[in-house]
């Protein structure tokens, strides 16, 4: 440990650095209420000031030898003393180490930050889940949030005196992971700080830009045929002001991927870009543009378009019909503007003239998007050199001995006691009724279906059973039992370097992130969708890039970024568009109807309840579904969440797999009346994915159940009846596997 002041570990603020030694103090409860607390929380635990025997939260000292104990009407907790901590390398505070990992708690950290005069401070933080934090007994900083920790999430500044200054951190944590990051800056060290985060927003915004031809065009991807048009980069100040100052190479290819110098007829077109920075970073851009015919005069054109049912400001459904003409005819002006001034209009225009008069596709999966992506992606693979690199994905082997599938039965067949369902039904019922928010579910036992139907209605009509909608973040499962067909098939090693298939990326060092730091968060990539997203044919490139500044392996930091990086990887090996390839080799294979993915490899899924049962089923069957059998159960196994300072031992606390996460939940009980504190309700062996959506999805491996729900929120009151139900589950259950 470092400096202490009464045994309080103290901080210099003019190291301009994460604290990293404090005090805990903890756990407290934290269940979610069915009603809102004073503040407005849902959080027993953030609202409530557990430490009003020693002061209260605005204290300006706390002794490390008291021992702390709270009573109330609900509560007599006592015998709980500080103890030290320290944080990770990467500066993480994990409190689920150090209280061995339970669910919806609260504790409190604290020590002393000694400033060399009286003066503003910065601080950095960020935390799983919501915080507040006090600086000599004010309250300078609160989120009342549910999320994963993300360095520098938050800023807040606080005014210091001279000497020594109290700080007091209180964290609530909902599920899973539990802790805290926090950097304290002078304002030279911020000063530093924001330098170095204008450097990082420049190279974002330069991965963001493109070239566009030299003459001022404002329709920058059109041209008619004859000498292609010259090029310049969009923003040529910041490129250089990022990059340095380099040449490049431009490289043009029609649609049948013969490399051309000139545009001989009208029709599809890309261009590849390559240039080499003085410090040796390679920079690749391509787009699509069409060479239009000369005779044809876009802007005469007078679109109308009919726009569907659009729930703005939950409008009726029968009103917007009343007002479709006028509607329909300002959507296809912004539909003409659209495709003139958009890069996305070159693609469609040039998919319009490859249909043609003779429908020369002939195939309804190649959609505007596949088309142009898969364009791009055969010019890729032809200036890399591996276009019969790697041998062809299989499709999904068909097995002599069916798995289970879903399908209707009794809760007898399917061993739940007599009246489980109607209790499930009144159970949904409430949960509508209380929170206004429609949904479908699905619940099953070995594939037999008890209970599949909608409760509610949108402002379009009641839902039914075939009513898609968005599942956001359970997309990432999705994409992780897409890639365990690579695995399966020896194509792609879950450890294999990015840097083996993609050639911008190192295959060793530090640097070298691998197709498991794509799945696990541990890339050093955030946020979801950048830089182009996966339907950027470079986006590996872009990603490249961004590795001087990039901590691989060095925390977890929930992104869907890696996703999509996985999912270009997915796409050199095979060849094809990584959408093409979830609809032929996954989803087609296994039945579905309803289930759109094009969107994103981390989001983006609208699908039903019943299919993303069907997804469900699939992992309870360990890789199989009917008489399909997608992937083995040794790769199986791979999927499944592992701790992950087994692989990174800087991160702790944490157990992820690839696509697939615990998702088990605390039973209401659990450390009362003498059970333990890690009881939950089904069976510990729980997986699925969490949703922005409120979207469920959760599979107990032991008990042999899934359960589906789709919905567009959560709405209130969803985690009390999200438990009540689990419970409903678990009590009709003739036999429950812990």
């Amino acid at each position: 440990m470092g400096k202490l002041f009464n045994n309080v570990p103290v901080h210099d603020l003019q190291s301009n650095s994460v604290i990293r030694e404090w005090l805990v103090i903890g756990p407290f409860p934290n269940p979610t209420m069915d009603e809102p607390m004073p503040d407005g929380s849902y959080q027993y635990g953030y609202y409530t000031d557990f430490l009003s025997q020693v002061g209260g939260e605005t204290t300006t000292e706390i002794s490390p030898d008291v021992e702390i104990r709270f009573k109330n009407e609900k509560y007599d907790i006592s015998g709980i003393r500080p103890f030290k901590i320290k944080a990770s390398k990467s500066g993480i505070v994990s409190l689920d180490s150090a209280f061995d990992y339970l669910d919806y708690k609260a504790a409190y950290a604290y020590c002393c930050i000694h400033a060399n005069k009286s003066q503003k401070a910065y601080f950095l933080l960020g935390s799983d889940d919501a915080v507040k934090v006090w600086i000599n007994g004010k309250l300078v900083h609160s989120v009342d949030v549910g999320r994963s920790i993300t360095p520098d999430e938050d800023f807040f500044r606080a005014d210091l005196k001279k000497g020594l200054n109290f700080i007091l951190v209180k964290v609530t944590d909902y599920v899973r992971d539990w802790g805290f990051i926090i950097k304290a800056l002078d304002e030279k060290g911020f000063e530093q700080y924001g330098s170095k985060i204008r450097a990082k927003r420049d190279l974002c915004e330069f991965l963001n830009t493109t070239l566009i031809p030299v003459k001022a065009n404002p329709w920058n991807y059109y041209f008619t045929p004859g000498e292609f048009p010259e090029l310049r980069w969009e923003r040529p100040y910041l490129t250089e002001k990022v990059m340095g100052k380099f040449s490049f190479t431009v490289r043009w290819f029609n649609d049948q991927l013969e490399e051309v110098t000139r545009a001989d007829k009208p029709g599809r077109y890309a261009f590849y870009v390559e240039g080499k920075t003085t410090d040796g970073r390679v920079v690749r851009r391509a787009k699509t543009m069409y060479c239009m015919p000369e005779n044809w005069i876009a802007w005469e054109e007078r679109l109308k378009a009919k726009l569907d049912f659009f729930p703005v400001n939950f409008i009726d459904k029968k009103v917007m019909e009343k007002y479709q003409d006028p509607i329909s005819e300002f959507v296809g002006r912004v539909l003409l503007l659209s495709i003139l001034n958009q890069d996305e209009g070159a693609k469609l225009i040039s998919y319009l003239d490859e249909i043609g008069p003779n429908d020369p596709l002939k195939d309804f999966t190649m959609n505007p998007l596949i088309r142009d992506e898969e364009f791009h992606l055969a010019i890729k693979r032809k200036i890399l050199g591996v276009e019969n690199k790697w041998e062809p994905l299989r499709m999904p082997v068909t097995i002599s001995k069916p798995a289970p599938v879903l399908h209707p039965g009794t809760e007898e067949e399917a061993g739940f006691k007599k009246g489980t369902v109607k209790a499930l039904r009144k159970v949904c019922q409430e949960w509508y009724n209380e929170s206004g928010e429609p949904f479908v579910i699905l619940i099953a036992r070995n594939g037999i279906v008890i209970l599949h139907e909608a409760f509610g209605e949108r402002p379009d009509g009641p839902l039914t059973v075939d009513t898609p909608s968005e599942i956001a973040s359970i997309t990432k499962l999705i994409t992780g039992l897409m890639f365990a067909q690579f695995v399966d098939q020896g194509l792609i090693d879950i450890d294999d370097p990015v840097g083996k298939f993609l050639p911008d990326f190192p295959v060793e060092g530090e640097k070298a992130i691998t197709l498991r730091h794509c799945f696990t968060h541990t890339s050093g990539l955030w946020s979801h969708e950048e830089w182009g997203g996966v339907h950027n044919p470079w986006l590996d490139n872009a990603i490249s890039n961004l590795l001087p500044i990039l901590e691989v392996g060095k925390r977890h930091e929930y992104n869907g970024m890696g996703y999509d990086l996985a999912g270009k990887v997915m796409e050199i090996v095979s060849g094809k568009s990584i959408f093409r390839l979830l609809k032929e080799n996954f989803f087609d294979p296994l039945g579905l109807k309803h289930t759109v993915l094009e969107e994103d490899l981390a989001f983006g899924c609208h699908t039903t309840a019943k299919e993303l049962a069907m997804f469900g089923q699939l992992i309870l069957n360990k890789g199989a579904y009917g008489n399909k059998r997608f992937f083995s159960e040794e790769t199986f196994y791979k999927l499944l969440p592992q701790p992950l300072d087994k692989f990174y031992p800087d991160i702790h606390g944490i157990s992820w797999g690839i696509g697939i996460t615990e998702m088990t939940q605390k039973h209401p009980l659990a450390g009362k009346n003498g059970n333990p504190e890690d009881l939950t309700v089904l069976s510990k062996h729980t997986y699925g994915h969490g949703s922005a959506t409120a979207a469920i999805l959760r599979v107990d491996m032991d008990n042999g159940i899934v359960i589906s729900q789709t919905r567009r929120r959560s709405g209130m009151h969803y985690d009390k009846y999200l438990v009540k139900l689990l419970l409903t589950i678990e009590n009709g259950l003739k036999e429950v596997k812990k």
